[in-house]
């Protein structure tokens, strides 16, 4: 008799993200196959371990055992990352997504999933119970293979459990359009599925989030990254997947969240917060891994977290530059009815600016500390070693009721796909087949979200009558603004070929420094001197908390400059970096894989093309 041994935690028997509590820690070591997909509460267990190794996390909690792993989180966007993509020391064993280990990485996960799909009707669980289960574990599978695709382009897509000691393991790479053939007809089976779940099943895949998958899967595959021919074909299947996403999702009920400043934190509401279509849920009241994040630990100041933040994921001074302004006029246009300042580059900006942006001197009642400031000058005291790096901490997806002791039980749900990126899916794929209006419509949708000006012309800043590449441009700096901080740029840097038009650039900071004749200082000789910023004028008052920044008193007080981050290089994206190598320690153990065009194994130069 063949045994599945399985470890797993135990979430709830039916929901995968809506739980309330651990149940219990089993082992199911040496479970027969029979008992486990006969039994409809045991097969749903497993089905959410499924969940809980496939699903995407908060990027501050990606590593090798996730999917995608933490390496795909370095870009322009903030500091930190795998900085060998950025600088150009990439070598053929850096990229670790194609086998990281025997038994967390995608190949492992992928078995666990093969083993359901092909034991699943041969146990007597009824059609009504199993077809569903089946349809869920096909996306994960496909979920699980496009992570691989979108890196290394084609790659051995196996659909059955391989015997290790009778089966062949020496497979070679599909080619890339059977990759994304087989993700589609992986997804076809979705279909079945609800357009919603609820209470404890919340969390669970939906058949809009298949369509809108399928979407996302066929623009990557119409991008210049896979189509450097810009094979028009490719865009037209693009759009007609995105159209009938969008238009199933709306039909569905689904719909842009009123307040862009909580669409995560609300998305546990799904009566008011409509607009994510796929997540992960967690439940806020434990430090077990899977079950609660990392992100405010992580992404607060050094004073307002759990003990781990300040220096990791602050948002660069380019990042900063990057939202217009309120009007959603570019900083850098001279027609903005509200024009950018540069001393004070904080004011009337984009509204997303201030959902995403913590800069010096700037409210933010962490803690439910109603009108605390948060400081990034050198040598605020609270903050001391861990100051952030880069000038700005990350206001995004904050919840700033949560005490700082709390962090570490990481309530807030990842949203890996939303409706508002369908529809700048869907704006990118009728930009590039001629469907110019249906682009406007969506952007001008989006940017009204935003709470951008309207303008007398009611275009939210956008030109009217732009060219077919001005759009392009246009919608890539939407989605910079729109998905900022939410683990999108790596990718549209690579599927656009765009990430080697950073180079020579650098990451720079935003320096901020106390001007003279004023200083910090914590000493106690200093507490009554009157140029002491940190002087205490009364209860928990400092002097620099009565410093409005908004008027003369920042640069009286303050003076700034522009610097690279420490330590770093300029930016050098090489071109073969679109596509990865396959590690050469796999291609010694699977001769049959042929290694990617641009690297090399064994001296000899790769040979497959994942454009093809």
């Amino acid at each position: 008799m063949k045994k599945l041994i399985i470890y797993i935690v135990i979430i709830g028997l039916t929901g995968v993200g809506g739980c309330k509590k651990i149940l219990q820690k089993v082992d199911f070591a040496g479970v027969p196959e029979q008992q486990v997909f006969s039994d409809p509460n045991v097969t749903n267990i497993y089905l959410n371990n499924l969940y809980s190794i496939a699903m995407p996390v908060w990027w501050t909690a990606a590593g090798n055992g996730s999917l995608p792993t933490g390496f795909h989180l370095i870009s322009d966007e903030n500091n930190g990352g795998n900085t060998s993509v950025l600088f150009g020391k990439l070598t053929t064993e850096s990229e670790s997504d194609f086998f990281t280990s025997n038994s967390t990485s995608a190949y492992p996960y992928l078995r666990k999933i093969n083993i359901l799909l092909q034991n699943i009707d041969k146990d007597g669980l009824s059609p009504s119970v199993a077809d569903p289960i089946k349809a869920q574990a096909y996306f994960l599978r496909a979920w699980i293979y496009f992570q691989l695709v979108k890196v290394y382009g084609g790659i051995p897509y196996l659909t059955q459990v391989l015997n290790y000691q009778s089966d062949s393991l020496n497979l070679p790479r599909n080619s890339t359009s059977q990759c994304i053939d087989s993700l589609l007809a992986d997804l076809n089976h979705c279909s079945i599925l609800p357009a919603t779940w609820s209470g404890a099943d919340a969390g669970r895949i939906t058949s809009v989030a298949a369509l809108a998958f399928k979407g996302r899967i066929l623009l990557y595959w119409a991008s210049p990254q896979f189509n450097p021919g810009n094979d028009g074909s490719r865009w037209e299947a693009a759009y007609q997947a995105n159209r009938t996403a969008y238009d199933s999702l709306t039909n569905a009920g689904y719909a842009l969240y009123s307040n862009y400043s909580r669409i995560f934190l609300d998305a546990n509401n799904a009566a008011a917060d409509k607009e994510p279509i796929l997540f992960r849920a967690y439940n806020a009241n434990t430090t077990l891994n899977g079950l609660n994040n990392n992100w405010e630990n992580s992404v607060r100041p050094f004073s307002q977290s759990g003990g781990s933040g300040g220096k990791s994921y602050n948002p660069t001074w380019e990042m900063v530059q990057a939202f217009p302004m309120a009007d959603g006029k570019a900083i850098t246009d001279a027609t903005s009815t509200t024009p950018y300042d540069a001393v004070y580059y904080w004011k009337n900006r984009d509204p997303r600016f201030y959902a995403s942006i913590v800069y010096n001197g700037a409210v933010y009642g962490t803690g439910g500390q109603a009108g605390r400031k948060q400081w990034t000058y050198t040598g605020v005291p609270e903050e001391g070693n861990n100051l952030t790096t880069t000038g700005f901490y990350l206001r995004r997806n904050i919840d700033t009721t949560v005490t700082a002791p709390n962090t570490i039980y990481g309530k807030t749900w990842w949203i890996e796909m939303r409706l508002a990126e369908v529809m700048l899916n869907l704006a990118e794929c009728a930009n590039a087949t001629g469907r110019q209006a249906e682009a406007y419509t969506m952007l001008t949708a989006i940017r009204k979200r935003a709470g951008i000006k309207a303008g007398t012309d009611n275009m939210y800043g956008l030109a009217a009558s732009m060219s077919q590449a001005d759009m392009q441009n246009a919608i890539m700096l939407e989605r910079r603004i729109e998905f900022a901080f939410e683990d999108k740029r790596y990718d549209d840097l690579r599927r656009t070929r765009t990430f080697d038009q950073l180079n020579g650039g650098m990451r720079n900071a935003l320096v901020v420094s106390v001007k003279s004749p004023y200083f910090s200082s914590t000493k106690a000789s200093d507490a009554n001197n009157v140029n002491n910023i940190e002087r205490n004028i009364g209860g928990n008052v400092k002097m620099r908390d009565t410093i409005n920044v908004d008027g003369p008193g920042y640069t009286k007080f303050f003076s700034t400059a522009v610097k690279p981050i420490t330590g770093e290089s300029a930016i050098s994206f090489q071109p073969i970096y679109y596509f990865y190598a396959i590690p050469s320690s796999n291609i010694s153990k699977q001769p049959a894989l042929q290694q990617t065009m641009g690297w090399n194994f064994a001296g000899a130069a790769g040979t497959f093309d994942p454009t093809k």
